[in-house]
Protein backbone atom coordinates (compact mmCIF):
# COMPACT_ATOMS: atom_id res chain seq x y z
CA UNK A 1 0.00 0.00 0.00
CA UNK A 2 1.26 3.37 -0.91
CA UNK A 3 1.87 5.36 2.33
CA UNK A 4 1.78 8.73 0.55
CA UNK A 5 -1.75 8.09 -0.71
CA UNK A 6 -2.88 6.93 2.72
CA UNK A 7 -1.63 10.11 4.40
CA UNK A 8 -3.30 12.32 1.84
CA UNK A 9 -6.64 10.52 2.26
CA UNK A 10 -6.44 10.79 6.01
CA UNK A 11 -5.89 14.51 5.78
CA UNK A 12 -8.94 14.91 3.54
CA UNK A 13 -11.16 12.95 5.98
CA UNK A 14 -9.93 14.96 8.99
CA UNK A 15 -10.57 18.28 7.28
CA UNK A 16 -14.09 17.17 6.31
CA UNK A 17 -14.86 16.22 9.92
CA UNK A 18 -13.64 19.56 11.34
CA UNK A 19 -15.72 21.53 8.84
CA UNK A 20 -18.83 19.46 9.62
CA UNK A 21 -18.49 19.97 13.38
CA UNK A 22 -17.67 23.68 13.24
CA UNK A 23 -20.51 24.66 10.87
CA UNK A 24 -23.22 24.27 13.52
CA UNK A 25 -21.62 26.62 16.11
CA UNK A 26 -22.97 30.19 16.51
CA UNK A 27 -20.62 33.09 17.04
CA UNK A 28 -20.53 34.32 20.66
CA UNK A 29 -22.69 37.38 21.23
CA UNK A 30 -20.88 40.50 22.39
CA UNK A 31 -22.44 41.82 25.67
CA UNK A 32 -23.75 45.42 25.52
CA UNK A 33 -21.19 47.98 26.62
CA UNK A 34 -22.10 50.80 29.03
CA UNK A 35 -22.47 54.27 27.57
CA UNK A 36 -19.34 56.39 27.73
CA UNK A 37 -21.24 59.38 29.24
CA UNK A 38 -24.31 58.38 31.33
CA UNK A 39 -27.09 61.00 31.76
CA UNK A 40 -27.00 62.68 35.20
CA UNK A 41 -30.61 63.15 36.42
CA UNK A 42 -29.69 64.70 39.79
CA UNK A 43 -30.22 68.48 40.45
CA UNK A 44 -27.14 70.69 39.92
CA UNK A 45 -25.30 71.73 43.06
CA UNK A 46 -25.82 75.44 44.05
CA UNK A 47 -23.02 77.83 43.31
CA UNK A 48 -21.03 79.48 46.13
CA UNK A 49 -22.90 82.81 45.57
CA UNK A 50 -26.31 81.14 45.75
CA UNK A 51 -25.36 79.22 48.88
CA UNK A 52 -24.19 82.39 50.64
CA UNK A 53 -27.26 84.49 49.71
CA UNK A 54 -29.87 84.84 52.51
CA UNK A 55 -33.35 83.45 51.85
CA UNK A 56 -35.84 85.99 50.46
CA UNK A 57 -38.04 87.73 53.01
CA UNK A 58 -41.52 86.29 53.13
CA UNK A 59 -43.23 89.56 54.14
CA UNK A 60 -42.48 93.13 55.28
CA UNK A 61 -42.55 93.86 59.03
CA UNK A 62 -45.79 95.39 60.29
CA UNK A 63 -45.65 99.20 60.77
CA UNK A 64 -45.70 100.44 64.36
CA UNK A 65 -49.13 101.43 65.71
CA UNK A 66 -49.95 105.17 65.69
CA UNK A 67 -49.53 107.02 68.98
CA UNK A 68 -52.71 107.38 71.04
CA UNK A 69 -54.68 110.60 70.45
CA UNK A 70 -54.36 113.33 73.04
CA UNK A 71 -57.48 114.11 75.07
CA UNK A 72 -59.12 117.45 74.23
CA UNK A 73 -58.35 118.87 77.68
CA UNK A 74 -54.62 118.54 76.90
CA UNK A 75 -54.99 119.99 73.38
CA UNK A 76 -56.72 123.02 74.92
CA UNK A 77 -53.56 124.04 76.78
CA UNK A 78 -51.48 126.53 74.78
CA UNK A 79 -51.78 129.78 72.83
CA UNK A 80 -54.48 130.30 70.20
CA UNK A 81 -55.66 133.11 67.91
CA UNK A 82 -59.19 133.58 66.59
CA UNK A 83 -59.53 132.51 62.97
CA UNK A 84 -61.53 134.53 60.45
CA UNK A 85 -63.90 131.69 59.61
CA UNK A 86 -67.35 130.22 60.24
CA UNK A 87 -70.10 132.40 61.68
CA UNK A 88 -67.76 135.36 62.17
CA UNK A 89 -66.72 135.46 58.53
CA UNK A 90 -70.30 135.00 57.30
CA UNK A 91 -71.50 137.90 59.46
CA UNK A 92 -68.60 140.12 58.36
CA UNK A 93 -69.24 139.28 54.71
CA UNK A 94 -72.91 140.31 54.96
CA UNK A 95 -71.99 143.54 56.81
CA UNK A 96 -69.28 144.42 54.22
CA UNK A 97 -71.69 143.99 51.32
CA UNK A 98 -74.27 146.18 53.05
CA UNK A 99 -71.70 148.88 53.83
CA UNK A 100 -70.29 148.91 50.29
CA UNK A 101 -73.71 149.24 48.65
CA UNK A 102 -74.71 148.71 45.03
CA UNK A 103 -72.46 151.52 43.75
CA UNK A 104 -69.30 149.61 44.73
CA UNK A 105 -68.68 148.37 41.16
CA UNK A 106 -64.99 147.49 41.62
CA UNK A 107 -65.57 145.95 45.09
CA UNK A 108 -62.95 148.10 46.82
CA UNK A 109 -65.26 149.27 49.59
CA UNK A 110 -66.46 145.72 50.20
CA UNK A 111 -62.90 144.36 50.40
CA UNK A 112 -61.79 147.16 52.71
CA UNK A 113 -64.65 146.43 55.12
CA UNK A 114 -63.88 142.69 55.02
CA UNK A 115 -60.17 143.26 55.71
CA UNK A 116 -61.03 145.48 58.67
CA UNK A 117 -63.22 142.75 60.18
CA UNK A 118 -60.51 140.12 59.67
CA UNK A 119 -57.93 142.32 61.39
CA UNK A 120 -60.22 142.85 64.39
CA UNK A 121 -60.64 139.09 64.78
CA UNK A 122 -56.86 138.55 64.68
CA UNK A 123 -56.62 140.77 67.79
CA UNK A 124 -58.49 138.15 69.85
CA UNK A 125 -56.25 135.50 71.40
CA UNK A 126 -56.43 132.83 74.10
CA UNK A 127 -53.75 131.67 76.52
CA UNK A 128 -54.80 128.51 78.34
CA UNK A 129 -53.31 126.51 81.20
CA UNK A 130 -54.77 123.39 82.79
CA UNK A 131 -57.15 125.44 84.97
CA UNK A 132 -57.15 129.03 83.67
CA UNK A 133 -57.99 130.65 80.34
CA UNK A 134 -57.04 134.24 79.51
CA UNK A 135 -59.12 135.88 76.78
CA UNK A 136 -57.15 138.77 75.24
CA UNK A 137 -58.59 141.51 73.02
CA UNK A 138 -56.16 143.86 71.27
CA UNK A 139 -53.31 142.50 73.36
CA UNK A 140 -54.99 143.10 76.73
CA UNK A 141 -56.73 140.56 79.00
CA UNK A 142 -60.49 141.00 78.76
CA UNK A 143 -61.33 137.87 80.80
CA UNK A 144 -59.21 135.72 83.10
CA UNK A 145 -61.32 132.70 83.98
CA UNK A 146 -60.58 129.73 86.22
CA UNK A 147 -62.21 126.46 85.21
CA UNK A 148 -62.37 122.75 85.88
CA UNK A 149 -62.82 119.93 83.35
CA UNK A 150 -66.21 118.25 83.58
CA UNK A 151 -65.43 115.58 80.97
CA UNK A 152 -63.08 115.10 78.02
CA UNK A 153 -62.76 112.84 74.97
CA UNK A 154 -60.32 112.89 72.05
CA UNK A 155 -62.28 115.67 70.32
CA UNK A 156 -64.41 117.46 72.94
CA UNK A 157 -64.00 118.90 76.42
CA UNK A 158 -66.68 120.37 78.64
CA UNK A 159 -65.31 123.04 80.95
CA UNK A 160 -67.01 124.41 84.05
CA UNK A 161 -66.23 128.13 84.36
CA UNK A 162 -65.68 129.20 87.97
CA UNK A 163 -64.59 132.83 88.28
CA UNK A 164 -63.98 135.62 85.77
CA UNK A 165 -61.81 137.84 87.89
CA UNK A 166 -64.09 138.50 90.86
CA UNK A 167 -67.30 137.50 89.09
CA UNK A 168 -68.52 134.01 89.96
CA UNK A 169 -69.73 132.22 86.81
CA UNK A 170 -71.18 129.42 88.95
CA UNK A 171 -70.09 126.48 86.79
CA UNK A 172 -71.26 127.91 83.46
CA UNK A 173 -70.43 125.19 80.88
CA UNK A 174 -68.16 125.84 77.92
CA UNK A 175 -68.11 123.16 75.20
CA UNK A 176 -64.86 123.00 73.21
CA UNK A 177 -64.74 120.89 70.03
CA UNK A 178 -61.47 120.09 68.24
CA UNK A 179 -61.52 119.54 64.46
CA UNK A 180 -57.84 118.52 64.66
CA UNK A 181 -54.99 118.92 67.16
CA UNK A 182 -54.56 122.63 66.39
CA UNK A 183 -58.10 123.94 65.70
CA UNK A 184 -61.19 124.09 67.89
CA UNK A 185 -64.61 125.72 67.86
CA UNK A 186 -66.54 127.19 70.79
CA UNK A 187 -69.72 129.22 71.26
CA UNK A 188 -68.97 132.81 72.25
CA UNK A 189 -69.22 132.62 76.06
CA UNK A 190 -69.57 136.43 76.35
CA UNK A 191 -72.52 136.82 73.95
CA UNK A 192 -75.41 138.74 75.52
CA UNK A 193 -77.95 136.41 73.90
CA UNK A 194 -76.77 132.84 74.47
CA UNK A 195 -79.23 131.46 71.93
CA UNK A 196 -77.70 133.62 69.18
CA UNK A 197 -74.08 133.19 70.22
CA UNK A 198 -71.72 132.77 67.27
CA UNK A 199 -69.48 129.76 66.88
CA UNK A 200 -65.91 131.02 67.09
CA UNK A 201 -62.92 129.24 65.48
CA UNK A 202 -59.48 129.28 67.11
CA UNK A 203 -56.17 128.00 65.73
CA UNK A 204 -52.96 127.28 67.60
CA UNK A 205 -50.23 129.92 67.38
Amino acid sequence: MNMRRLSYGLLISLATTVVACGGDEKPAETPPQPSASPVDTSAPAPSATEAAAPPPATSEPAPPPPPPAKPAKEKFVGKFVQDFAGDVKDTADAAAKKAAGAKDKDGKKYQAALDKAAKAVADTTLENTGDTLTWNVKGKPAHTVTYSVDNSTDTTATLKLAKDGKKDLKGQPLEVTFTDDDHFTVKDPWAKNKDKAQTLVFKRQ
